[in-house]
């Protein structure tokens, strides 16, 4: 081989080695850059307060991973009703959800989720996040199946409203009362207790069913009272407070495991830092939302919390245990 050839395949071989490493650095560069992608869905509407506060959720992972760990909201139950959805974060169908109806996977929750059993959303969020919570529900979840709470969206007060022929100022009056309420055992055997004909089944299906009279009441926040168009379909909303709802985010616990600490850091301290934010807006929103209902003509009724809180006073009491734990979160300051 002549000097020539030698060292044109020298300059050969260089310049294939240079392209090799190249391309090699452009895939490994690549790879690396491709973010982790989390699936997150709820059943509430895009205009929601709980909706808002996710996507600023998933903003503050996007920032704060340099857009390593992105996250896509799938709001209004697009991947099916509330349980189906924890199901679903169960199964890994979905990565994550936020719901506040849990007791259905982990009945000792009903030890906390009756009528006013917190003095106010403070003293709710230190209870589940004490000890005893800790050992209640957050333990239970995991062990049992495998899902992981990473966070809590406030999601305002519980209101009941009645159509224009059930009008309620006392709690007797819910006596024979057609009564909607999500498939909570807690929530259910409370209103059965004060005599409610209490039905339940899926969110979506409310509006019609109380257009078309199939029930005459229901119960909900204020701003999804206004999100899914209840006003329209309702005459009186009765000021009762008679639940504080603060939804749960949760995790399919293997998700998290593949995160890494530098990416489970980051989505916890994204849900901490938004609930701040959820408290505030739904707070905001309440007294816009009583000005729009009182546009549309509904009658708002202010009642007697206390004369309500004495009449489910005795909910502890529909569960094993719950006067024992009732005590313990009175205890929780």
């Amino acid at each position: 081989m002549t000097g020539k050839r030698r060292l044109h395949m020298k300059k050969t071989i260089a310049t294939c080695t240079l392209v090799f490493v190249a391309v090699l650095g452009l895939t490994a560069s690549g790879m690396a850059e491709k973010p982790v992608v989390l699936k997150f869905g709820h059943i509430f509407t895009p205009t929601s307060a709980i909706h808002h506060t996710v996507a600023l959720a998933a903003e503050l992972m996007d920032h704060r991973s340099n857009g390593r760990l992105k996250m896509n909201i799938y709001p209004g139950a697009q991947l099916g009703k509330m349980l189906d959805q924890v199901e679903g974060t169960k199964m890994g169908t979905q990565d994550l959800t936020v719901t506040w109806g849990i007791d259905r996977f982990c009945p000792e929750f009903s030890l906390f989720n009756y009528p006013f059993v917190f003095r106010d959303e403070h003293h709710l969020y230190r209870v589940l996040n004490s000890e005893l919570g800790q050992k209640y529900v957050k333990d239970k979840m995991l062990q049992r199946h495998g899902i992981r709470i990473v966070g809590m969206i406030y999601h305002g007060v519980r209101m009941l409203t009645t159509n224009e022929k059930n009008p309620v100022t006392k709690p007797e009056d819910v006596k024979g009362l057609r009564l909607r309420t999500p498939d909570i055992t807690g929530w259910i055997k409370a209103w059965q207790s004060i005599e409610a004909n209490v039905t339940a089944f899926a969110w979506g299906e409310l509006y019609m069913a109380l257009k078309q009279g199939i029930v005459d009441a229901q119960e909900n926040p204020l701003a999804s009272i206004r999100s899914m168009k209840f006003y329209e379909v309702q005459k009186n909303i009765i000021l009762t407070g008679h639940i504080i709802d603060y939804p749960f985010v949760m995790i399919n616990d293997k998700k998290f495991q593949s995160l890494g600490k530098e990416f489970q850091d980051i989505l916890v301290k994204a849900f901490e830092d938004v609930r701040y934010y959820s408290v505030g807006l739904t707070k905001e929103e309440a007294n816009e939302n009583i000005k729009f209902f009182q546009e549309k003509g509904l009658n708002i009724v202010t009642v007697d919390r206390e004369e309500w809180r004495k009449a489910f006073s005795k909910a502890p009491d529909l569960f094993k245990g719950g006067r024992e734990v009732y005590n313990k979160v009175q205890a929780i300051y």
